[in-house]
């Protein structure tokens, strides 16, 4: 056995268990939206119409996406980046010759993740902007000065009461309460 082999081996036995839950595509087919998720064969056309596959080496495609969650494999599925990877360019669904809708069962696996607390860094930060500020990023005084001497017109201002509404409606607000760090 080669070296490289050995190692593989070694590492992979101390993997702790993957937990599967069968249930789980039964979750995602009652979502709008997931309903085509048994229609996957795995033919992989998807893949290989995805744009963000075709230039990423970590991103494996709409088909390990969809193939996690007909397996089950919930925490390993929702807590991947990769679900997150998506251009929402449809053409995976575009291509599909059986017709699988992958961007929206994506959208239902994402929409599932934010509701079990799988949320993403970058997501997380983007909905505290929203909360404090009405707007996804921060506008400096310097892009404010620039519009200025654009002869632009100032950016209106946000009724943040209105904005505090939407967000509990959506529940975005469970996802923007900032995580209170433990003093020491």
């Amino acid at each position: 056995m080669t070296e490289e082999a050995t190692e593989g081996k070694a590492t992979s036995s101390h993997r702790r268990p993957i937990r599967v839950d069968p249930t789980f595509k039964h979750e995602v087919l009652s979502e709008p939206g997931g309903e085509s998720l048994q229609q996957c064969f795995q033919c992989g056309t998807c893949t290989a119409g995805c744009i963000i596959a075709e230039h990423s080496d970590d991103y494996k495609g709409p088909r390990k996406i969809i193939r996690m969650a007909q397996l089950g494999l919930v925490d390993e599925l929702l807590s991947s980046p990769e679900l997150w990877f998506c251009a929402t360019c449809y053409s995976c669904t575009e291509v599909c010759p059986q017709g699988v809708a992958a961007k929206d069962i994506i959208r239902v696996l994402q929409n599932l993740a934010v509701k079990k607390g799988y949320v993403p860094q970058g997501y997380q930060k983007i909905a505290e902007n929203i909360m404090k500020t009405g707007w996804a990023q921060k506008t400096s005084k310097f892009k404010l000065k620039k519009r200025e001497k654009q002869g632009l017109p100032p950016l209106p201002e946000t009724n943040l009461e209105e904005v505090e509404k939407l967000m509990k409606v959506t529940g975005l607000d469970d996802i923007a309460e900032p995580k209170e760090e433990e003093e020491d």
